[in-house]
């Protein structure tokens, strides 16, 4: 055993393995700078891209307040402070003798309307009441060319105050009232306004 220790082959041995290893370090390190290396070349080429494409900037113009001639108010109004406002000269227009400037008047605008028709009055058609009652008028009728008597009250005994013609308009003024076997009505005879009293049957209702 102590034989091989002092053997030559393999103090060798355990050199060339120790190289190796020793080596080995510098291929790492040699692909860690190629890496680097890779990412800097591809980092200088994006920025590249963005400095490329990147807007430009456009620089916006200023005014100047102080550039050009300064106008006061007076000046650019045309207006001298020391002599006041300077307006144009009047112009006066030649006209014939005997002709004068003639004044815008406004033109009266006619206006024409129509006359709107009234609406036609109703015509009343007057109706004949049905029976005998106070207030309507009664007309003389069928006494046989013999008259009505008119008389003061309603009966045959009362005085006769007049003969009613045929065909004579009454107002009936109250009734009726029953005496003698007769139906009698107050009357005023709208010829004369005489009031009386007078048999119904010889009556008939009419318009006035």
């Amino acid at each position: 055993m102590a034989d091989d220790f002092n053997d030559d082959e393999f103090w060798d041995g355990e050199e060339e393995e120790g190289y190796f290893e020793e080596d080995r370090f510098p291929r790492v390190w040699l692909l860690s700078m190629g890496i680097l290396s890779v990412i800097l070349v591809v980092g200088v080429v994006a920025l590249a891209f963005l400095a490329l494409f990147r807007p430009t900037p456009t620089s916006t113009p200023v005014l100047s307040l102080t550039e050009g001639p300064v106008l006061s108010p007076s000046t650019s109004l045309g207006i001298n402070s020391a002599e006041g406002p300077v307006l144009p000269p009047p112009t006066s227009i030649l006209l014939p003798e005997g002709e004068t400037e003639a004044e815008d008047t406004p033109t009266p605008l006619m206006v024409q309307s129509t006359p709107v028709p009234p609406p036609p009055t109703p015509t009343l058609v007057p109706v004949v009441p049905p029976e005998i009652a106070i207030g309507i008028y009664v007309k003389v009728s069928d006494t046989g060319g013999g008259d009505l008597s008119f008389r003061a009250g309603p009966s045959i005994n009362y005085a006769r105050l007049k003969i009613v013609a045929e065909g004579s308009i009454l107002k009936v003024l109250d009734g009726p009232m029953e005496a003698d076997g007769y139906v009698w009505w107050q009357l005023q005879d709208v010829s004369d306004e005489v009031v009386g009293w007078a048999v119904a049957d010889y009556l008939e209702p009419t318009v006035p």
